[in-house]
């Protein structure tokens, strides 16, 4: 395996946790901010309110975005496996 094949898995390892990070951290962030944007304005200061709100909108975004996901996640798998062969020699 050259240093070029190494760099190359290792840039779509990247690429792929990125994919399957950042929309989740994202959804995250801003139901998060928003969530405590609300409690600020009604003096609601409730922890519980917040997880809720950020469990389910998670929850959400992986019922509608894991297929996706997922399907990202297996493709770069039988890549890396497709590879093997050649990290071997």
């Amino acid at each position: 395996m050259t240093s070029d094949q190494a760099l190359d898995l290792f840039t779509g390892f990247v690429g792929v946790t990125l994919y399957l990070v950042g929309p989740v951290l994202a959804v995250a962030a801003i139901t998060g901010t928003l969530i405590g944007i609300a409690q600020t304005a009604t003096q609601v200061n409730e922890p519980s309110i917040g997880f809720a709100v950020k469990v389910t909108a998670l929850v959400g975004l992986l019922l509608i975005g894991g297929p996706t996901l997922a399907e990202r996640m297996i493709s770069y798998t039988r890549h890396c496996f497709e590879r093997v062969s050649h990290v071997v020699q």
